[in-house]
């Protein structure tokens, strides 16, 4: 029996041109962008800061887009902190609306898709993830329904089939939960936009266990859904000296587990521990914890192979879903910069991880996007943090094309 398209899909058809096939999806080699419309500041009072993406450092010259698109980047990833466009009204929320669409339309006109990410930020905490998402009924969510609405309006004016909208990263509850409130999201977005690429991901922080968890059909029907995860393993190696993570105390971490002799990373985390303002008291449990960390690691043996298993598990899952490898986005994966990453060994082991990342995804056929051009925490792929252009070591390691300098125009 032949399968009937849903009643939206008839009407997207008779406005004109046909949906997004899985054959024609635009999205291939991306890259965050972070640095321009996320974290926005918050004032004392709670109150965003107006305009609240303002200052040099939340600029890119239409030059420095074009360095990625000849670099061979095909798209970006652009956060977008909800936190403003939920709290601004009136003119403040129109002067928003235009610059968010202004600076799509400037990636676009250096050759970039855009998947716009409406990308919570923790720096108020009504408009964090977790407050946003607190049950189906809240008035937070009814809200944030309100934006994605309104978001996917706005983009389906610009009448491009290189753009997509995300409707939440990193959710921080569990599937089960995830899952009404991502339908909500979903059909607040095509309630305005029937033709517009949603990006759709999971729970769990869009782990892959998210992902695998997703009842995909409320979507199955709809062509242009694409399906994101995000994989940041071994966290041991990536997220080392993150102060946020449980690799917080970990320092010059190898890749693969047994790249290098253990004793340079305990070497290198005994200094840390010893340097630091801990109390004196608390740092021989500390040592003792992150001893054991790195002994856990080193016996894992984690490899490429490990990684490779990652990205089996969601080849799987969209196969028995019949889900198009076109259609799987990689979104994020990324690894920190610290100190200790300048040496030969360490920066040859940077170059290998991020290699085996895209190595593995492309032989899937999925869409990637390394997380982020620019930005704190360490995770910026920007020659020397800021850029210009990408860091040659990143560079490689994605199969991209290191721009020394801006390339010639006639």
């Amino acid at each position: 029996m032949r399968r009937r398209l849903p009643a939206i899909w008839i009407a997207a058809y008779l406005v004109g041109g046909p949906v997004l096939a899985a054959e024609s999806v635009p999205f291939h080699r991306g890259i965050g962008i972070s640095h321009i419309l996320a974290w926005a500041e918050v004032g004392p009072d709670r109150a965003f800061a107006f305009p609240p993406f303002a200052g040099a450092d939340r600029t890119m010259p239409p030059a420095e887009m074009r360095r990625l698109t000849d670099a061979g980047l095909d798209f970006v990833r652009l956060a977008l902190d909800p936190g403003p466009y939920l709290q601004f009204t009136g003119w403040k929320r129109d002067w928003a609306d235009r610059f968010l669409i202004d600076t799509v339309r400037g990636f676009l006109a250096a050759g970039l898709g855009v998947i716009v990410d409406l990308h919570p930020s923790d720096l108020h905490p009504d408009y964090e993830s977790q407050a946003l998402t607190v049950s189906s009924r809240s008035s937070g969510f009814q809200a944030y329904l309100g934006l994605v609405s309104r978001i996917a309006g706005l983009l389906t004016e610009i009448k491009s089939e290189k753009v997509a909208l995300e409707l939440m990263n990193e959710p921080t509850i569990g599937s089960a939960a995830w899952q009404p409130m991502l339908e909500a999201a979903y059909k607040a977005a095509r309630s305005r936009a029937p033709r517009l690429s949603l990006v759709l991901g999971g729970g769990n922080q869009n782990a892959v266990s998210g992902l695998t968890g997703m009842d995909t059909r409320p979507f199955a029907d709809d062509p242009a859904v694409l399906y994101t995860f995000h994989a940041y393993d071994p966290f041991q190696f990536t997220h080392q000296g993150a102060s946020w993570n449980a690799a917080a105390l970990l320092a010059d971490v190898p890749y693969p587990a047994r790249a290098r002799p253990l004793n340079e990373s305990l070497d290198a985390m005994s200094r840390i521990i010893a340097q630091s303002d801990m109390k004196a008291d608390a740092k021989p449990a500390a040592l003792a914890t992150a001893t054991r960390q790195l002994e856990s690691y080193q016996r894992s043996g984690f490899d490429r192979g490990a990684l490779a298993k990652v990205f089996d598990e969601v080849g799987e899952w969209a196969r028995s879903r019949t889900i198009a490898p076109q259609r799987i986005l990689l979104g994020e994966f990324g690894a920190r910069l610290t100190p200790a990453s300048t040496g030969a060994a360490q920066q040859a082991e940077r170059e290998r991880w991020f290699r085996d990342m895209r190595e593995l995804a492309e032989a899937k056929g999925f869409a990637w996007s390394a997380f982020t051009y620019r930005g704190s925490g360490g995770f910026a792929l920007a020659r020397n943090e800021v850029g210009p252009g990408l860091d040659p070591i990143v560079a490689r390691g994605l199969g991209l094309r290191r721009m020394e300098a801006a390339p010639h125009r006639p």
